[in-house]
């Protein structure tokens, strides 16, 4: 009788585990190797507000041109290279040239989901730049042309979901797939490294009606540290996936800007916006998704406001090798 009370009731428990495993929303690939390239469009105007006499913003942007992805999952870790392709989408003569660099690496530890990113971009225009002075050396297109004008973004970002059914990889759909709909809110703890920067002044500053020793600096910088709490949500209709990541929070944030030898420091606190959108179609060997996420930079002293979008759209192709006996 002892006997027969044991396999009863470890069959109830195998039972359940099959019941789980079954009841699991999505399926990882987690041992099978997998290899996805990418095309698209990366990009990362900023803005510049204060009054500065003739004008109360400065737009700047950079030169588009078509992106291409190299990216590699196995395992616990993914990473991806991006890189730009030759030829730019307006014209180099008024907008000027941009070089740019991408790379992203994400890996999980138990019920955390990590991912860093690093973005460079150099060479901006700033745009209608007429309205500041007719004797700016700009071009046809009133296009202020610096090809010394850089930006720069470091992050690592931590995810935390709540609901343990929800797992990124499968939502982002390299690494796996979800079968039916799965939401949960979650927490995103984030560190960044970001600014821009020129080897002159990063403004026209003697040409302003109103002067100031930040017009003059070179350099604006921001090392910050927060939280970013959102709502997650995934699904996948027969082989045809869509979800999204959305947060909003804040940081607290170390700020400084350079000018003559000189530097200036500050501490304050500064928004965060958490945007990433999916959509495509995803099965068991091959996926082919198109993705976008929108990443916003912020910095203020006072009236005056640095702010740059880092966004890009992707279209992304990956296939996955058959696992390994």
């Amino acid at each position: 009788m002892k006997r027969f009370v044991i396999i009863f009731i470890f069959l109830i428990r195998l039972c359940e585990v099959i019941g789980q495993n079954d009841s699991l929303p999505y399926t990882l690939y987690r041992d099978n190797l997998i290899l996805h390239t990418s095309i698209g469009i990366n990009d990362a105007p900023f803005r510049l507000n204060d009054d500065f006499g003739q004008v109360n913003n400065l737009r700047y942007r950079a030169n588009l041109n078509a992106i291409m992805g190299i990216g590699i999952n196995y395992k616990w870790f993914a990473l991806n290279f991006n890189f730009k392709l030759p030829g730019y989408l307006r014209s180099r003569s008024q907008y000027g040239e941009t070089n740019y660099f991408d790379l992203g690496f994400s890996f999980e530890v138990k019920k955390w989901f990590f991912a860093m990113d690093i973005h460079g971009y150099n060479g901006f225009g700033l745009i209608n730049a007429d309205r500041i002075s007719k004797n700016l050396e700009q071009t046809e297109e009133n296009v202020l042309i610096n090809d010394q004008l850089r930006s720069f973004s470091f992050s690592m970002n931590g995810y935390r979901f709540k609901n343990e059914e929800f797992k990124i990889k499968p939502a982002v759909g390299i690494a796996g797939r979800y079968h039916q709909p799965a939401s949960t809110f979650y927490m995103k703890y984030t560190l960044n490294i970001h600014g821009i920067g020129s080897t002159d002044s990063i403004m026209p500053h003697s040409f302003f009606e109103i002067q100031r020793s930040l017009y003059r600096s070179h350099n604006i910088s921001a090392f910050d540290l927060g939280v970013v709490p959102g709502w997650a949500y995934s699904n996948n209709n027969e082989g045809w996936q869509f979800g999204f990541l959305a947060g909003l929070g804040a940081v607290i944030q170390a700020k400084v800007y350079n000018y003559d030898n000189t530097s200036r420091g500050f501490l304050g606190l500064a928004p965060r916006l958490d945007l990433k959108f999916q959509f495509g179609y995803n099965v068991d060997n091959w996926f082919l998704m198109l993705t976008s996420s929108f990443d916003n930079k912020s910095i203020r002293f006072n009236d005056f406001r640095y702010s740059q979008n880092y966004y890009y759209l992707r279209l992304s192709y990956g296939y996955r090798f058959p696992e390994k006996k």
